[in-house]
């Protein structure tokens, strides 16, 4: 084993993954409710009951009551109708992760597609405001349906930037999950669920921590430090803090499972990779063809390739065959380079008796990049090589289309610029969020009041260095740059002078204003009726721009960098204003087969600038026929406003592979399908490529309008505390959510094949063909394929966890320490999609239990089990975590077939000692003790053959931390 002792700090606290369990008891919670009024307690855990409330005893819960994740209501109960997961800082701090991020993604309850830092720079540019690989992000996918429907908060508030990686982990205090539709609660985008990150209040004294840690191939270094200060007293109090990490980059090349593209075709796997190689990938005519002996395709063409010499002569090429690819894997990451510095400050400050102040700001500056192989080009990204060019020996134009006067040309050609070294994507991101106001009581009543003011604004630069500049490409062409040897230096330094640094700047405001109330209505027989009632105002703006040599031409789908380069500006706001409120109604107490019955309603009412008003309501019972067995339900309306990237990111450029309806059809056909085959000529042989040009944006840029997405969000289960097996908590919940009108980026095919079968579709409008003057009447020019409201989604399944506190005991006259033992698992039992409901060859498809490009990684079953011991100043930890087999969905690139995925399970190990003398902790852990590797995906060269949003990628990993508190 590679192992960098000086990099290994002063640490050895040992800490296994993730704390992903509910919290561990009452004692721990109950001490976790009396930190501060703002706290959110959460469980699906707590052994104790409170007893039925008499009014003067309400009083007196309600001055120790809290807010709950996923409820308006103030209250003392630890367990609701909300079945919520808490992560406590000792769970956060024994998974020995320095980001949040890498904490929240091992969840079980989280699945699908999310960005973390394994993601590199996905093989594109910069030139949409939505891509997110490379910029060292950690986002969150609950119930796997995405991130745009996973709401992200803290302390209540949204996040301008929903990136965990850039909240200071030194500030947190705890981090509550609730994986249902709360929509009522939160307002828009809390479909899947919510994660609420709360801050540490009321700290006093100081800390410092070192970090480190290192793979078992000797790579992958992550290390870092944070300190946290603070002092309370009568009148306030402060907590203050900076965090700083720092992770090495890992090449794709460094393991085996990723050192090349893997491809499934007919049954049989092999190494490949891309068709532009540096010695060309170049369509001659049969008639040179013929000189080599090449195969002549459907086009009467050839492909040829550079086999010696520098290209001056034809005998330099021989016949290209399917084994000539280009390796792009060897240069990308499976792990990011990122730099983080975060720091933060939290106050509070009691006007009077009845009035307090606080603010909680933070801001965060990363620094990460993500690296692609050298640039690929082709004659399709505008330049040209005439048949009289001096370098150019085969006497054909190589040019994107036919030029008029030339009947030679309209060749093509692709190379790949390996002179000029592999393409860099650097992403320099500053977050900032601070919100503030006051908050108190009404006298002496039992009501209270919060009005604060929060500001969030996120400024993200990239730029993309080694972008061939296609004007300068072009000069060197014509004055002699011989591109067809590109292993000539000197034609690397030619091309070298032409390249172009292009910057994409995303700017991104959040504003809002809030004011909640809350308190007691009237007493009932079983307690008194509570309500929260509340108001709102945000306001959120984007702006991105993109340097004029990389602004896309819709007309001629280029700009003055290569097409994967290039972009479009963006730019655009909306407000909402929202009504919302809550109320608690504790029907019976101390009844028959009724130790408690609660009743929760809850509504808000949204008035969106872009879409509208939306109202959406919910209900929620929570039963106790026995203290120790808790019955809850609860079913609630969602909703999801389209964000500002849906409505206003400018067009960018894809390349998607259309099966064209117009083709060979007769006159009378095409009369009948006039809209859709606009100048298509009588029995059409079809697009030349089956590949067309796509553009991809937000509503805006084709005047398109969107409503938001609805659903409902069911969730019934039991919570069980038995009081005959102290220390024992377990929960089960089952779970249902319906989302319609589902915003998403409209497929090519889906535009045309709905306007060929209803000729006034409104995406008829989005598809261009050439004209019936021009030389290619018919050809896709492009199609607009902007974000649309279309397709149903509903996702069923099951939650169960347990918490046992094992009682104390000895082994003869040993004492074996504490134990507690915890385990969290999800079951999805369907994932069903109607991707174009009501369309031709609509159809609903199951994807539980499947891996899709679309939708990730749904796993039937995922798991963690987590072993705690204590025993004087030693500490340890054993976590389990399992993901289950699935299916590799349309894997083979022939026959379609599936590819199954292995079940993965990892293993992880932490121990920490405390030396109090000397007030320090150490802890040590390993993560993937047994060094398992990912299971494969085939065809899918975006995630360098795994899923990098679900599985390990660095294998074997040990860290260290060493942590002293003055």
């Amino acid at each position: 084993m590679k192992y960098n002792q000086n990099h290994l700090s002063l640490a050895v606290r040992l800490a296994l993954s993730v704390g992903f369990m509910t919290t561990a008891g009452v004692v721990q919670a109950q001490q976790q409710t009396s930190t501060s009024d703002t706290s959110t307690t959460t469980t699906t855990t707590s052994t104790t009951q409170t007893p039925p409330a008499t009014p003067e005893a309400s009083k007196a819960k309600t001055l120790n009551a809290v807010v709950v994740t996923g409820s308006l209501i103030r209250r003392v109960d630890l367990e609701t109708a909300s079945p919520v997961v808490t992560l406590d800082r000792t769970n956060i701090l024994n998974s020995g992760k320095p980001t949040l991020g890498d904490v929240l993604q091992q969840l079980p309850s989280v699945s699908g597609n999310a960005t973390n830092p394994s993601n590199n720079s996905n093989g594109g540019g910069g030139a949409s405001p939505t891509l997110e690989g490379g910029d060292g992000a950690s986002r969150i996918s609950l119930r796997g349906l995405g991130e745009s429907r996973t709401l992200v908060l803290i302390d209540g508030q949204r996040m301008a930037n929903a990136d965990l990686n850039m909240i200071p982990q030194s500030m947190i205090s705890r981090v509550d999950v609730l994986a249902e539709g709360a929509s009522t609660v939160y307002g828009s985008d809390a479909i899947g669920g919510v994660v609420n990150f709360i801050l540490r209040k009321d700290y006093t004294g100081a800390e410092f921590s070192l970090n480190d840690g290192i793979s078992s191939h000797g790579d992958g270094q992550r290390r870092g430090f944070n300190l946290t200060v603070g002092d309370s007293g009568e009148k306030g109090s402060i907590v203050a803090g900076l965090d700083y990490n720092k992770y090495d980059p890992v090449l794709t090349t460094k393991r085996g499972f990723s050192t090349s593209p893997l491809y499934l075709s007919s049954g049989k796997v092999s190494a490949a990779g891309s068709s532009s190689l540096p010695t060309g990938r170049i369509q001659v005519p049969t008639g040179i063809a013929n000189q080599y002996g090449c195969a002549i395709n459907s086009t009467g063409t050839s492909l040829v390739t550079l086999a010696q010499g520098n290209g001056s002569s034809l005998s330099d090429y021989r016949c290209r065959t399917s084994d000539d690819t280009f390796n792009y894997n060897a240069y990308n990451y499976i792990q990011t380079q990122q730099e983080r510095e975060d720091v933060f400050a939290l106050a509070t400050y009691k006007l009077s008796d009845n009035v307090t102040f606080f603010a909680d700001m933070f801001f965060n500056h990363t620094l990460s990049s993500g690296q692609d192989a050298p640039a690929p080009t082709g004659v399709g990204d505008g330049w040209t090589v005439l048949s009289s060019n001096p370098i150019n020996p085969f006497g054909v134009t190589f040019s994107a289309n036919t030029i008029p006067g030339d009947p030679n040309s309209g060749y093509g050609f692709n190379t790949r610029l390996t002179g000029l070294g592999t393409r860099l994507h650097t992403f320099t991101t500053d977050n900032a969020q601070i919100n503030t106001g006051v908050r108190g009581a009404f006298g002496n009543t039992s009501w209270t009041w919060d009005a604060s003011v929060d500001y969030g604004h996120t400024n993200r630069e990239q730029r993309d260095y080694n972008e061939v500049n296609v004007a300068a490409f072009q000069n060197a062409i014509n004055n002699g740059v011989n591109i067809f040897d590109q292993a000539d230096p000197t034609v690397s330094k030619a091309l070298a002078a032409g390249v172009d640094t292009p910057i994409y700047t995303l700017d991104k405001t959040t504003k809002q204003f809030q004011y909640d109330s809350s308190g007691e209505m009237f007493d009932m027989p079983a307690g008194a009726a509570q309500l929260s009632v509340g108001a709102l105002y945000r306001k959120e703006s984007m702006n991105y721009q993109v340097t004029s040599d990389a602004i896309l031409d819709p007309t001629t789908g280029t700009c003055q960098v290569l097409q994967e380069a290039c972009g479009s500006p963006g730019r655009g706001s909306y407000d909402v204003k929202e009504l919302y409120a809550e109320a608690l109604f504790p029907l019976l107490s101390e009844q028959p087969w009724a130790h408690s019955l609660n009743l929760d309603l809850g509504v808000r009412s949204s008035d969106y600038s872009t879409t509208g008003t939306t109202t959406n309501g919910k209900i929620a019972i929570e039963w106790r026929p026995i203290p120790d067995l808790l019955v809850r339900g609860t079913i609630s309306q969602v909703f999801r406003a389209p964000n500002l990237d849906e409505l206003y990111d400018g067009r960018t450029i894809g390349g998607p592979t259309l099966n064209d309806p117009c083709a060979g059809l007769s006159a009378a056909e095409l009369a009948q399908h006039a809209a859709a085959c606009q100048s298509v000529p009588v029995n059409w042989a079809g697009n030349p490529n089956p590949q067309v040009t796509a553009y991809s944006s937000g509503a805006a840029a084709v005047g398109a309008s969107l409503k938001p997405e609805k659903g409902k969000s069911v969730d019934f289960g039991l919570v069980y505390d038995p009081q005959w097996l102290p220390g024992l908590s377990t929960s089960v919940d089952f779970w249902h959510i319906y989302l319609t009108d589902l915003l998403t980026q409209i497929t090519a095919q889906t535009v045309v094949n709905s306007c060929y079968a209803n000729g006034d579709s409104p995406y008829c409008s989005y598809i261009n063909r050439i004209g019936t003057n021009s030389q290619n009447p018919g050809q896709i020019l492009y199609i607009a394929t902007p974000v649309v409201n279309l397709g149903n989604l509903s996702t069923t399944g099951i939650d169960y966890t347990l918490n046992y506190q094992i009682p104390h005991f000895n082994i003869g006259s040993v004492d074996p320490g504490n134990f507690k033992a915890s385990l969290n698992t999800t079951y999805i039992s369907t994932y069903n999609n109607d991707a174009t409901p009501g369309q031709p060859g609509a159809q609903t498809i199951n994807y539980a239990g499947t891996y899709t490009q679309q939708f990730g990684n749904i796993s039937r079953w995922r798991a963690t089990a987590t072993l705690n011991w204590l025993m004087g100043n030693w500490s340890a930890q054993w976590q389990t975590r399992y993901i289950n087999h699935l299916t590799n969905l349309g894997a083979d690139a022939v026959t379609l077939a599936n590819a199954p995925m292995a079940a993965v399970t990892y293993q992880a190990l932490q121990v920490g000692y405390e030396i109090p003398i000397i007030h320090t902790r150490f802890d040590v852990g390993v993560d993937n003790i047994f060094n398992k590797i990912p299971p494969l995906i085939y065809q899918n060269g975006l995630n360098y053959n795994v899923d990098t949003a679900t599985y390990d990628t660095l294998g074997r990993y040990y860290w260290a931390r060493a942590t002293v508190k003055f």
